[in-house]
């Protein structure tokens, strides 16, 4: 991602694997491991932060409708930290969240509503004062089947801004793609576009997920 602030230039990258695992049928858990690149320039002078992100668990549980047609499900899930906050790589301690999550699902392709809370006390004292504690974020995002392993993707979102000097939510679109390189495997990218300055100016992710 990029982002210019007072004479700042930021751009980071974060790639993650994610493991799913059926426990039961209407239920899977989740762990979500990020590597974060943060590369920083102001001038002539450039750092580099490299490393771990904070590891996600997550259980979500599907409580209405089968895999195909409407679906509500809710997804309850705690960060660990295991990310450097020192570096920014992560919270300092443990934040928790929850999401409900509408789905509308045929074969060829999906829309999904998410509604989100996360509440984060952070470990270091300067980011427990920038920082609000509890953010809300809504999304809506959709999928459409192209060839017969790739998928388009889109998505719209915004939250609440964490920065306790801004009142003005966050909002974003995103696009990419999703390549299922084997029944079990998919690989996804995806460009996301802050619509408003509280947002990232863009970033560039990607992800390796894994379900068994």
């Amino acid at each position: 991602s990029h982002n210019d602030d007072a004479g700042v230039k930021t751009q980071t990258g974060q790639p993650q694997v994610q493991i799913n695992y059926g426990i039961l049928d209407p239920l899977d858990a989740n762990v979500t491991v990020p590597y974060l690149y943060v590369r920083q320039t102001q001038g002539s002078d450039t750092t580099d932060n490299n490393g771990i992100g904070d590891i996600t668990l997550a259980l979500k549980w599907r409580f209405f409708g089968e895999k195909e047609g409407l679906q509500f499900a809710i997804k309850p899930y705690v960060t660990i930290p295991t990310g450097d906050e020192e570096k920014g790589h992560g919270y300092g301690r443990e934040a928790y969240g929850i999401r409900l999550i509408s789905t509308f699902d045929r074969e060829a392709w999906c829309v999904n509503v998410n509604l989100g809370y996360l509440y984060n006390e952070y470990g270091l004292q300067y980011n427990r004062d920038a920082y609000r504690p509890d953010i809300w974020y809504a999304g809506l995002s959709g999928q459409l089947r192209v060839f017969e392993k790739l998928w388009l993707v889109g998505e719209a979102a915004v939250g609440r801004n964490p920065d306790v000097t801004s009142d003005t939510p966050p909002a974003y679109i995103l696009g990419g793609f999703i390549y299922e390189i084997t029944k079990n495997i998919d690989f996804d990218v995806g460009y996301k576009y802050g619509l408003n300055k509280p947002a990232m100016d863009y970033s560039i992710s990607g992800a390796i997920t894994m379900g068994f």
